[in-house]
């Protein structure tokens, strides 16, 4: 049994899924396994993916979503995330984009920090996000610092940053009857509304050191949201739910006035 399941959500990145996928095979800890979940990409997307697949530490899925009108029911990538937690097999659980680049020791060290902290059931490490155009070019970079105990997690921290005991879940599974929220009001958010949920019962401990590299790209669904120029997909997406709303109630609710 691998210690530690990796969840890895794509859809049409050929640019980058490679190097996302080599990020994680290439890590200095190695017992893991890769749940790979692509939501139907297209063909170029793919061919990009079929030569790592020969590494028996990925488990490869492609889902059969096919319209923009089944894509704006659900958060996709939140539906994918919960089907691969229940096929996962780790001890612990950390998860990565088609444009997230691990950096070498990121497994290594976080599973380090949860074995010396056995009472913190979740920890996140500094990144990097740039801002990238069409030509690769970047423009604009920014840290995401990991200096404090976070008990109000929702965007201030990126879902490829952390790693967590997959036991908590069940606590997450039993209050909400699901794990990552599927509500498609949660697109823009959907980490920030995980996280969310894991506050209501455990904070965030800190790693500050950067372990990954996100890449925003054109194809990137924030970079879709907040486009000036809306797409068919943004155009069919219910009204988006806010970081704001999240934190303030999360403040509330930690202060005992919300059950």
């Amino acid at each position: 049994m691998p210690r530690v399941s990796i969840i890895m959500t794509s859809y049409n990145k050929p640019k980058f899924v490679g190097k996302a996928i080599e990020g994680v095979l290439n890590q200095t800890f190695t017992d893991f396994e890769l749940l790979l979940m692509d939501d139907n990409s297209n063909e170029e997307t793919q061919e990009v993916i079929r030569p790592y697949l020969i590494d028996k530490r990925i488990k490869y899925y492609q889902s059969n979503i096919q319209e923009i009108s089944e894509r704006v029911k659900k958060v996709r990538y939140a539906v994918l995330i919960n089907e691969a937690i229940v096929k996962s097999k780790g001890e612990f659980i950390s998860y990565a984009t088609d444009d997230n680049i691990y950096r070498p020791t990121r497994i290594e060290k976080m599973i380090r920090y949860l074995e010396e902290h056995p009472n913190s059931n979740i920890v996140y490490s500094a990144s990097k996000t740039s801002h990238i155009d069409k030509y690769e070019n970047v423009l604009k970079e920014v840290i995401r610092p990991a200096k404090q105990v976070q008990w109000l997690a929702s965007c201030v921290i990126d879902h490829c940053s952390i790693m967590h005991r997959k036991a908590i879940l069940q606590d997450v599974y039993d209050k909400w009857g699901s794990y990552w929220d599927e509500n498609p009001e949660f697109y823009r958010v959907g980490d920030a509304r995980f996280f969310w949920r894991l506050n209501h019962f455990w904070p965030f401990h800190p790693l500050n050191e950067e372990l990954d590299d996100n890449y925003i790209t054109e194809t990137s669904i924030h970079h879709q949201l907040f486009a000036q120029e809306k797409n068919k997909f943004v155009e069919q997406l219910p009204p988006q739910r806010t970081c704001t709303e999240l934190r303030e109630y999360l403040r509330t609710y930690q202060r005992g006035g919300m059950e």
